[in-house]
């Protein structure tokens, strides 16, 4: 017992970020056991209170993701196409790139799949692929006439 609280008072800040790393992944599970447990809930719901098949279900979950994407493209896509007519595009040593419209900020890595899309106040990560084929075409034209930072 004596050897075990010298070990705890000698390396006491590894024992703390023990403790802390093991009180995260508590956490983190418990969370995800809650988001799992209350989809379930709601699946049984669907399917015994009303009526619904299982595949039922599943295809509602695959409606409300194709909507969504469709949303996008009609609303935002079209309004960044008219933004990126005016954007300035700048690239830097480290391989990142800047888009800035008037409103818009864009930013990202050359290669990778996400950028950064800053509006106003409110910053997010999406799939360059949702930004539209004209940024990537923009972007794609830019490159090779800028020179970098």
């Amino acid at each position: 017992m004596e050897s075990l609280l010298n070990l705890v008072t000698d390396y006491w800040p590894i024992v703390i970020c023990a403790i802390v790393v093991i009180a995260a992944f508590q956490w983190i599970m418990r969370s995800l056991f809650r988001l799992f447990a209350m989809m379930a809930v709601i699946g049984v719901i669907l399917v015994l209170v009303f009526h619904f098949s299982p595949e039922q279900v599943i295809d509602m979950g695959r409606t409300a993701v194709q909507t969504t994407q469709d949303a996008v493209q009609k609303t935002v896509v079209p309004i960044l196409e008219a933004e990126l007519k005016d954007a300035d595009i700048s690239f830097h040593d480290d391989g990142s790139y800047e888009v800035k419209t008037a409103s818009i900020r864009i930013t990202g890595k050359k290669g990778e799949s996400k950028a950064t899309v800053y509006y106003k106040e409110n910053k997010w990560e999406v799939d360059i692929g949702v930004l539209g084929d004209m940024f990537k075409e923009k972007l794609n034209k830019a490159e090779p006439s800028q020179t970098t930072l």
